[in-house]
Parts: C-alpha cells; structure tokens; sequence
C-alpha cells in the first residue's frame, strides 16, 4: 500500500493510540463532577490545555474542545456573527476555503449575512489592496485559512490579521492544514480552528483557540462543560490525546519538514516527465501539497484506477471528493481543463522516495489508458 493523501486523513501514532488507552483508564470521571475523581479529570484538562496553546504559541488566548475542525469553523463563524447581534453584517472570505467555512457562511447569508469574496492574485495569495478596499465598519469578520487544503497555498495572515484589526473586524484562521505541518504565528488571529486527525491524533477531537474577551454565542446548548462556548460532558481521554499528538508530531520538527521538502523537490521532478501533467501548487506552497493536472482524463477515474492498485492520493479534499471539478484549482488557474483533471498528493515524514517512484510510474499507466 502507498498512502499518499495525508492532508484527508492521517494514521493515528500508536503512541497516542498507547497514551488515550492509559488516560481512558485513569481519567474516566466526568470532569464535571465535584469529588475528587472529577476533580482529577477536571485538572489533567486544564494542564493539556495549557500545553497546547504554549505549544502553538498562544497566550491571551483560550481553548473551546470541539468534535472536529468542520464544528469548531461553524462555532466560530456563528458564533461570531451571532454574538455580534446585527451591529456588523458582514463577512469577507475567500474562494478558496474548505466547504466547512463556506457552508456556515452560506447558512447566515440565507438569513441576511453580507458576504464579500477577496481576490487572489496570481500565486493564489490575497490581494492585500482588494482586501484593504473591501475593509468597512460593517464587516465583522474576516475568515481565511492559513493553507488551502487542495493546492498548498499559504496565505500572509499576519498582514490578513493587520488589515482585519484596523478596521475593527474579528480575524478567523482556519489552521486544519497548518498544525503539525509547520509553525504559523496564529497568535494574530482572534479565532483559530484545526483537528486532531490531520495530525496522527485521534478522530473524534478537535479545537477552536479564542482570544479572551471575544464574544461569541455558543451553538450547543444543554449542561456545563469546559467553558460556557459549548454544552456537552468533556471527553477527557480525547482531549488529552490531542495534546499528546500535537506534542508528539512538532518532535524534530526541523528535520520532517526539511525531509518533507525534499520529497516535494523529488516529486515534481519526476511529474515533469510526464508530458501531459501540469503542477498547480507554486514553488512557495507548503511542500506537504502538491496539486497537479493529468490533462486530458478525468481525475476521478485516475483516483479510481491507482486505489485498485492500493495507491491512494485524492483529487479535491476529502469532503469534495465525489465533485467533477477543483474550484480552488479554477479559481487559481481559470482553466478548466486544469481543474478537471486536477490531483492532490499529499506527503509525511513517512513518505519514502520509492513509494513517489511506484506511483509516478502508475500515474504513467493511467495516463495512458482510455
């Protein structure tokens, strides 16, 4: 098996997977509760807690546990708005953000959000001018992800942050793509969300970091928790987990990502070879990502073709897959011939250069099949 679809998914360490069996034991009181074994739970929360935002740098900041990055977006996106009450009524976003920032944001424009798209300019990034232009008293919110999950593309989100603040707006940064990949000054952002399982932890647990003092109107309701944002009994062994991976995946950090680089330089020597493919992640993406066109078939059946040979890489993200189509990848390039046959490969420290050999020759195959 070649597994090469990292950034959908990743295989959870079996150290964490080792760690939550033994915190499932000893913490499996309701964090709750008042007596001494809850108590227990209720401390082990509040020292992870601390650990992951020192980790990723934060310090006037908190953390609200959610069940993955796409509820931790739709907390953060309506709950900021929400808690806004009408004061400011719009949001400004990109088109390149994964289904679970475009979903909530479509939901409050369907009950009078304002929304406006920023242009991007010919390296996928920002226009930071067209974002400047757009900045009003009525927008309460700027949402744009630190990385697109379908092409690489990192986003200038201490300048993003910047422009946001001075006109008073909230700044949002989706993170799922970033944490545990490289280190990120998310500290800027007022809201920052990611998972768990993109980074060997465990599915099931993932975060939103506020910064104190931001409003923000919870959307579950029903019963005491770890903060007022959401209801629901803490689940003390996952959250537990999620510092557990995220200390275990930014050991020698340095030295994965300067082996993930490399296979990324690797790799798009060996696409070159190929007539027919064209890469659409620039040179600067996050080199865990690299997004490139088989141009004349159908992504959907390469992704189809390569699985029956246990090779796995993805053409969208994963919650895209079924889609004919890369909008990121259209709206990147306007080409749709690209976007069509566009594919995501995606690596790990892991990822060996034989298994980039193996599928590169399979890609081959594929390509020449009709």
């Amino acid at each position: 098996m070649i597994y090469l679809d990292y950034s959908a998914t990743t295989k959870t360490d079996s150290r964490v997977l080792k760690y939550f069996n033994v915190v499932s034991d000893k913490y499996f009181a309701n964090a709750n509760s008042r007596y001494k074994l809850g108590r227990m739970s209720k401390s082990a929360i509040k020292k992870a807690g601390r650990q992951i935002l020192n980790t990723l740098g934060f310090n006037d900041h908190e953390i609200i546990y959610t069940s993955c990055a796409t509820e931790a977006n739709n907390l953060a996106i309506k709950g900021a708005i929400e808690a806004l009450k009408g004061t400011k009524n719009r949001v400004i976003t990109t088109s390149f953000e994964h289904s679970s920032i475009i979903a909530p944001i479509n939901a409050l424009q369907r009950k009078g959000l304002l929304v406006s798209i920023v242009r991007i300019d010919s390296h996928g990034q920002v226009d930071l001018t067209h974002l400047q232009e757009l900045m009003n008293p009525d927008v309460g919110l700027v949402s744009i992800g630190s990385v697109n999950s379908e092409i690489g593309i990192r986003q200038p989100i201490e300048e993003i942050a910047k422009i946001a603040h001075a006109s008073g707006a909230l700044f949002h940064c989706d993170a799922t793509q970033s944490i545990g990949k490289e280190i990120v000054p998310l500290h800027v952002a007022d809201l920052v969300t990611f998972s768990a399982h993109k980074f060997y932890g465990i599915k099931g647990i993932g975060a939103l970091i506020k910064r104190k003092g931001v409003a923000l109107d919870a959307q579950l309701h029903g019963g005491s928790s770890t903060t007022i944002y959401r209801a629901g009994t803490p689940n003390t062994p996952l959250i537990l987990s999620l510092w557990k991976a995220l200390f275990q995946v930014y050991k020698k950090h340095e030295q994965k990502y300067a082996k993930v680089k490399s296979l990324n330089t690797y790799l798009r020597e060996l696409l070159t070879k190929i007539p027919s493919v064209v890469i659409n992640s620039p040179s600067e993406a996050l080199p865990h990502i690299l997004n490139f066109s088989l141009l004349g078939h159908s992504s959907r059946k390469v992704v189809e073709i390569l699985s029956r040979q246990e090779i796995y890489i993805s053409n969208h993200s994963a919650c895209l897959s079924n889609t004919r189509k890369s909008l990121a990848v259209l709206a990147l390039t306007g080409d749709e011939k690209r976007a069509l046959s566009s594919l995501r490969v995606s690596l790990s420290p892991s990822t060996t250069k034989q298994e980039l050999r193996k599928f590169v020759s399979a890609l081959k195959k594929a390509g020449n099949s009709r």
